[in-house]
């Protein structure tokens, strides 16, 4: 955790190497086989006097199973993201813009998030960009899904048209 206050006008910069017990840890939350290594560099900056910037770029190496062969692929994640936080008070709550038009930019900043006690945990914000760097369905090099082509039925099924009697009533009329 990072206390807003801590932090000084210039910003500051921290550098970070996940260890042994937390690459373990990370593995087990994201459901991998295996992170071999998380590290990277977070600049931290004011923001709007009372918030936090956090403009983090990391890489990992995380290994995980193919989803055609189960066996293990590894993949390595290069990533960087910008995220912003302000003390809850300062932020407007759900519904208070209400009557009001508000102009949202598809590639704009994303609005801040709400600063727990004056801090913010830089680790959960690079575990979560990870998360969402993680390839979903990883195959291993040169592995390909082949779906089964369409068997057409050998033999039609043969019903009655549901219709035939009533075709038969109108024909006796």
């Amino acid at each position: 955790m990072l206390a807003a206050k801590d932090v000084p006008a210039a910003g500051t910069v921290l550098k970070f190497d996940a260890d042994a017990a937390t690459c373990a840890a990370l593995a087990r939350r994201f459901n991998i086989l295996e992170l071999q290594y998380l590290r990277g560099t977070a600049s931290v900056r004011p923001f709007r006097k009372h918030g936090l910037t956090l403009d983090c770029r990391f890489e990992a190496v995380l290994v995980q199973s193919c989803v055609v062969t189960l066996d293990p692929v590894v993949q390595k994640v290069e990533e960087s993201f910008t995220r912003r936080w302000l003390p809850e008070h300062l932020i407007e709550p759900a519904g208070a813009a209400d009557g009001r038009e508000i102009l949202i930019e598809a590639e704009g900043d994303d609005a801040p998030d709400p600063m727990t006690g004056g801090a913010i945990d830089i680790g959960e914000a690079v575990a979560e960009a990870l998360a969402l760097a993680i390839d979903p369905y990883p195959r291993k090099p040169g592995v390909a899904y082949d779906v089964p082509p369409d068997v057409p039925d050998a033999v039609a099924e043969e019903r009655p048209n549901p219709f035939a009697a009533l075709e038969k009533l109108k024909k006796n009329d």
